[in-house]
């Protein structure tokens, strides 16, 4: 398995793919995860609503 994920912490990648391969089994699997601006801008967002 090759991960280019950079900026993310081996943990999260680890997580993800084992999530992936619980669900989907063994077989051949392609996985991108990247970064996004969209997660941090759900969490200010909530945080500004609970006020």
């Amino acid at each position: 398995m090759k991960v280019d994920a950079k900026d993310v912490k081996p943990e999260v990648v680890a997580a993800i793919a084992a999530a992936v391969t619980a669900m989907m089994g063994t077989g051949n699997l392609a996985i991108k995860i990247t970064t996004s601006a969209v997660w941090a801008a759900a969490g200010r967002q909530k945080l500004m609503n609970s006020h």
